[in-house]
């Protein structure tokens, strides 16, 4: 025998994997980990094919057409449809200036490089990457880079299978360094999660398992442990987020959980398998690869329409996701691998290989000539609404980190001699405007001050980077002439969404604390020399603004809505928080939620024109309001 048997509990742990991915997109609170769920197919996908190929090994059958012929018949014309049918939904309904992502989607799902495209691209766990249909396939480019390169060292090594079992080991032990202990050295957080060399253990690790159990070096049969392992498996999906450093050492977890479960969790002594092995879980997993390939799809489908999702709703995307894997499984996935890989059959796989790759590299083309055409039928309200989609001011980019009088972009009035300065993080650069037009209604020159994801707190910050450039801004202000310091950013990314670091590199216990600490720190240093304006939240919307009104009216779907309510619930403590700081310190507290959320409503569009260019960032019409809401704090404070 040169197949592994099959085991119906391990198709239980592809179901705890699926339904964890899943549940996690969809957005259940408790599911803010289920991402680990990836880690788990790869140990599960290491395991099949390493142990396959080590039996064809040792039996001298391994033969590498064979052997890609397997991976045609059980991957490729189920992804080859998913991928086809989006690539065409999504030209049918997004704009133009939208296919881009999706053109770069497409083609690197095809040629097994999506990862290195997105690694390049907006981070998974960012709001812009639910726009992306081919997010997903990040995970298909890794096990199909691996699916590439094994057979190719396999006959650098003549076949021997004991090199085999040693090039696994050494893989295994260079990539889990790599993992956790390279920090930021080689890939940022974002860029590691979607990096081949970071994930490349989690495969050999399965394939290492394979070897142990298959020599018997360790014992059928521990009590208690594929409890354990089942333990390692559910308990991140609750306890990780999207804050923690992965991979890392969070993702030794799954992949030992998973790795417990193949070589201890057998239905005949152990009632953790029996339950995996219930036939509800063993269908699931059955299905979990139609499943993964088209939940993301149906969701970005969904979210581009504008639905709000809710409990139900997400219930119903999960069923729909389901139901299509169901269909990809009996329809699609099981006919073709009834097709043999030997003789004919091999043949004919690889013919239908070939049709596919070149009927979906012509719909790349075509994709990717799409980006900047106009669509039939787009008026001038479209274009207006198109055209405030990231319609930042045109410095935005070449602004940030700068951090000496020399290099600062410049507000108001040139030639002046600077009198106050806008400091935070892209909230701050997203209010050029408005701060640029105060400046020359004052006849006054200003500086911006920015850096992306660093708020103007003294002695903490996101990265080690924000610290180091906050530092140089405070050693600027201790010695510039008295001014005017406006204090804007997203505080809430500071007080609860991203874990704060303290000067000494340690983390934060807990960030609230450290936030506010930092802030009345930072707002203590500068108002012993400056007048300090601290600007409060404007209200962030769960969706891009703009694209969401180009979307309501062209489809006619639930306009964006955040009221009042929700607002202060979800950002209530933190504007608190800053309030108190300012008041405290003597600072002018501004406060534009108050404006822009009236009525009990908070309002993304004023006259049909997006307040926003994003889904938090100020455009044109929104820096109207900003500088509206400054003007009138002012006056109160005596200052017109």
């Amino acid at each position: 025998m040169s197949d592994l048997a099959y085991r119906r509990e391990l198709d239980g742990v592809r179901a705890i994997a699926v339904l964890s991915v899943v549940l996690f997109h969809v957005g259940y609170p408790d599911m803010l980990g289920g991402y680990v769920g990836v880690d788990i197919f790869f140990v599960l996908s290491g395991y099949l094919i390493c142990g396959q190929t080590y039996m064809r090994l040792e039996q001298g059958t391994y033969s590498v057409t064979e052997f890609f012929a397997r991976r045609i018949r059980r991957l490729s014309t189920a992804y080859a449809l998913c991928f086809l049918v989006t690539a065409l939904l999504a030209n049918a309904f997004f704009l133009r200036s939208e296919m881009g992502i999706v053109a770069d989607g497409f083609l690197g799902s095809i040629t097994f490089t999506n990862n290195f495209n997105l690694m390049n691209s907006v981070g998974y766990f960012s709001a812009p990457a639910h726009e992306n249909p081919f997010l997903h396939t990040w995970s298909l480019s890794i096990e199909e880079q691996f699916y590439i390169v094994l057979p190719m060292l396999i006959l650098l090594t003549r076949r021997n299978r004991t090199v085999f079992a040693w090039l696994l080991g050494v893989l295994f032990v260079a990539s889990l360094g790599l993992t956790l202990f390279s920090g930021d050295l080689i890939h940022d957080r974002e860029e590691r999660f979607f990096s081949s060399a970071f994930r490349v253990w989690e495969l050999a690790a399965g394939g290492l398992i394979f070897l142990v159990t298959y020599h018997r070096l360790i014992p059928a049969k521990v009590p208690f442990l594929p409890l354990v392992g089942l333990v390692l498996v559910i308990a991140p999906v609750n306890l990780l987020d999207s804050s923690h450093l992965y991979p890392g050492w969070a993702t030794v977890a799954p992949v030992l959980g998973t790795v417990i479960l193949i070589a201890f969790a057998a239905p005949g002594h152990s009632w953790v398998a029996k339950a995996l092995a219930v036939r509800p879980m063993a269908y699931i997993g059955r299905i979990s690869y139609g499943t993964y390939l088209w939940h993301w799809p149906v969701l970005v489908g969904a979210l581009y329409y504008g639905v709000t999702l809710t409990d139900e709703r997400r219930a119903v995307l999960v069923l729909v996701s389901l139901a299509l894997g169901a269909l990809s499984y009996h329809f699609v996935e099981m006919p073709v691998r009834r097709i043999s890989v030997r003789g004919d059959g091999k043949r004919r796989l690889y013919m239908l290989f070939a049709g596919q790759a070149l009927v979906l590299l012509g719909v790349a083309v075509y994709l990717l000539q799409q980006p900047g055409k106009a669509a039939p039928g787009e008026d001038a309200k479209l274009e207006a609404l198109k055209a405030e989609v990231m319609n930042v001011h045109p410095g935005w980019q070449s602004c940030w980190d700068k951090s000496t009088p020399a290099t600062f972009c410049k507000l108001g009035v040139p030639g002046q001699a600077s009198g106050y300065v806008l400091w935070g993080d892209s909230m701050a650069n997203s209010a050029f405007g408005a701060l640029d037009a105060y400046g020359k209604a004052r006849g006054e020159a200003g500086y911006l001050i920015t850096r992306p994801g660093c708020g103007p707190l003294l002695g903490a910050g996101p990265k080690a980077e924000c610290i180091a450039f906050n530092d140089r801004v405070f050693a600027y202000l201790d010695s510039a002439p008295r001014m005017d310091v406006f204090l804007f950013a997203r505080w809430f990314y500071y007080s609860e969404a991203e874990p704060l670091l303290r000067p000494d590199g340690s983390v934060a216990e807990e960030n609230f604390p450290l936030f506010v600490d930092s802030l009345n720190a930072a707002l203590d240093r500068l108002t012993a020399r400056h007048r300090v304006i601290v600007i409060n939240h404007v209200p962030d919307f769960p969706q891009s603004v703009p694209k969401s009104m180009l979307r309501t009216l062209r489809f006619g779907s639930e306009p964006l809505h955040l009221s009042r309510e929700e607002f202060d619930a979800l950002r209530g403590p933190t504007i608190e928080a800053v309030a108190r700081a300012a008041e405290a310190h003597g600072a002018v507290h501004v406060a534009p939620h108050d404006l822009f959320c009236d009525d009990g409503v908070c309002h993304h569009e004023v006259d049909g024109v997006p307040l926003f260019v994003d889904n938090v960032h100020l455009g044109p019409k929104g820096n109207e309001v900003l500088l509206f809401v400054l003007n009138e704090a002012l006056k109160k404070e005596g200052r017109p």
